[in-house]
């Protein structure tokens, strides 16, 4: 499973990458935007009848569902097991790609980006918690049906 999951994500990545850069028709231009105003594009987003609500899929629902498999990064690292590693990692990571818009002229680096970045991988890092537990506790029914079978068999 971590193999697998290791080259998904790195197919994932690339492809991810790629989309923030030049999908959607980007092209650079030589001034870049920024926006650190915390909470002003999703505020706009949540007041205003002047954005569509394709604009705010893309936008809210799309920054938070697209990162969420990054959540699940402790499948291949263990140091991600734990929710402050991997949240300061990917905080790190994703702010470097904000910078790289900027610069580049490439889309806008936006903290709400970073934000809404941030909670989807966190969604995703509860859910692998979740199913991580879930398996164990089946493996753990399994096993404990195995020993009592076994057990069983052994006194007849």
């Amino acid at each position: 499973m971590k193999k697998y999951f290791a080259i998904f994500i790195t197919t994932y990545t690339i492809l991810l990458l790629y989309m923030m850069f030049y999908g959607s028709g980007r092209e650079a231009s030589e001034i870049g935007y920024i926006q650190i105003k915390p909470f002003h594009t999703i505020h706009l987003f949540f007041s205003g009848n002047h954005i569509s609500s394709k604009d705010f899929i893309i936008n809210i629902i799309g920054n938070i569902f697209l990162f969420s498999p990054f959540g699940w990064l402790g499948l291949t690292l263990k140091k991600f097991n734990h929710i402050l590693p991997i949240t300061l990692f990917f905080i790190v990571a994703i702010t470097a790609i904000e910078i790289t818009q900027y610069y580049s002229g490439r889309g806008v680096a936006d903290i709400d980006d970073v934000l809404l970045n941030t909670l989807g991988m966190a969604i995703g890092f509860v859910l692998f918690k979740y199913v991580k537990w879930i398996n164990l506790g089946n493996i753990k029914l399994h096993l404990d049906l195995v020993e009592e079978k076994y057990k069983l068999q052994k006194a007849s």
